[in-house]
């Protein structure tokens, strides 16, 4: 089996009889193609460095929101928790008889943080994917500090109209289980 980070091999035998400048041209050609297909550019140090910081920021913010999550105390009925950061009860449920469209986040994200995540997800299913994708962003961009390297080109390749309208409909049917969570109608 030929290893794909080497030169791939040239059948001498069957050059023999052929020109030998086109023997070191075909072996030169297989080199480049070779050194192309396995080599990463170098990158420029202000690169790195423009990575690095943004990688940082990342770390900082997503860091940041998990930690404070884990801090708080999940409230036992799947919503009010952020109410423990002195902020004002959802008016919502008073106003219009629903849940706010990220009614149970905050909880969602205490239990996230704490690795409770089927409690997570039954407190509310979109925060939990949410938690999950901070988690996420929080060890991608510890890799991108220590290594320079970014998953930006993953990200890029991953992210579409698609899967945009994916999440929108998770969002959507997040809200609607909490609805229904609310109403008495799901356990």
């Amino acid at each position: 089996m030929h290893d794909p980070t080497t030169t791939p091999p040239i059948d001498r035998d069957a050059s023999a009889d052929a020109d030998p400048v086109a023997v070191a041209l075909a072996d030169a050609t297989a080199r480049t193609a070779a050194a192309t297909v396995f080599s990463v550019p170098a990158l420029e140090p202000s690169e790195v460095a423009r990575r690095r910081v943004a990688a940082v920021i990342i770390f900082l913010a997503s860091g940041g929101l998990l930690s404070v999550a884990w801090a708080l105390a999940p409230a036992a009925r799947g919503f009010g928790t952020h109410q423990a950061l002195g902020l004002p009860p959802c008016s919502w449920p008073a106003r219009f008889g629903v849940p706010c469209p990220s009614c149970g986040m905050t909880t969602s994200f205490a239990l996230a943080a704490k690795g409770r995540l089927l409690e997570s997800f039954l407190a509310q299913p979109m925060g939990c994917l949410l938690a999950i994708a901070t988690g996420m962003a929080l060890v991608a961009s510890a890799w991108s500090i220590v290594t320079g390297r970014t998953l930006w080109p993953v990200y890029e390749r991953l992210w579409n109209a698609r899967v945009a309208w994916l999440v929108g409909l998770a969002a959507l049917l997040a809200w609607g289980y909490k609805a229904a969570c609310m109403r008495g109608w799901i356990g």
